[in-house]
């Protein structure tokens, strides 16, 4: 079965091929609701629009927001401080809350007592399979919408890109304030949805910086597309395009 919402303000599908009822798309998707209506930007009732305008103190914050900028502080230290929270000034862990929601969201899907399962969201996935069944995922070309650039086939395993070609530059490099300019795309891929995300936002921040950067991160690969359509890899990434079921990410 699959399900498409729109949620955080992006459409989001989940597959379940072995789902006979709505109960683990609704628990899923519930999950996903939850965390956008308290960290939302643009909502202005969220716990985290109240935050940013003073209404809420720091120590009255929920359990929840304060284990999320403990996270945000980690993720900034493991990237050399290019991936920040605060490079508005104010907390926004937007380049962080959709990796934690997709993660979420696939708890909750487990919870519910399936194993195998497919999340997709603006651009990130998180594919899991304890069955024979193959995920078969696109890297979308940056300067095609409508063209992929190569596919990855695994078991379980997660993919997360950055990029401009969407939304255009929003991608801070905090080291200078400027928008990252030398890409058109990063893609990750790796084990865990979060890091992943988190890696993909760094790395294009770094600009062509960002594949030397990913090397060094044991476990994630990286491909990415500059401004001239070259593409660059990671060292380990040629291996895991169109590669067989016997190469899993996990």
């Amino acid at each position: 079965m699959r399900r498409v919402e729109f949620i955080m303000g992006m459409p989001i599908s989940i597959d379940i091929p072995a789902a006979c009822s709505e109960a683990p798309f609704t628990a899923a998707f519930k999950c996903l609701e939850a965390i956008d209506n308290r960290f939302s930007l643009y909502k202005l009732g969220s716990e985290l629009s109240k935050f940013r305008r003073g209404e809420i103190k720091q120590a009255d914050l929920s359990a929840e927001m304060k284990n999320v900028m403990r996270a945000c502080k980690r993720a900034e230290k493991d990237t050399v401080g290019y991936f920040s929270a605060y490079f508005d000034s104010k907390f926004n862990p937007t380049g962080y809350i959709k990796g934690y929601g997709i993660k979420e969201a696939g708890e909750a899907i487990e919870k519910a007592g399936y194993k195998t399962y497919c999340i997709g969201a603006g651009g990130d996935i998180l594919a899991r399979s304890n069955s024979d069944k193959v995920w078969n995922i696109g890297i979308q070309d940056p300067r095609d919408r409508s063209k992929i650039l190569n596919t990855l086939s695994i078991f379980s395993g997660a993919v997360a890109t950055s990029g401009t070609y969407e939304r255009g530059p929003h991608i801070i490099n905090p080291k200078t304030g400027q928008s990252a300019d030398e890409l058109l795309s990063m893609s990750v891929v790796g084990k865990n949805i979060i890091k992943a995300d988190i890696f993909a936002t760094a790395a294009f921040a770094m600009d062509k910086a960002g594949i030397s950067f990913m090397n060094r991160q044991a476990g994630y690969e990286c491909l990415a597309v500059a401004l001239n359509g070259v593409i660059y890899m990671s060292g380990g990434m040629l291996k895991l395009l169109n590669h067989n079921r016997e190469n899993n990410l996990t």
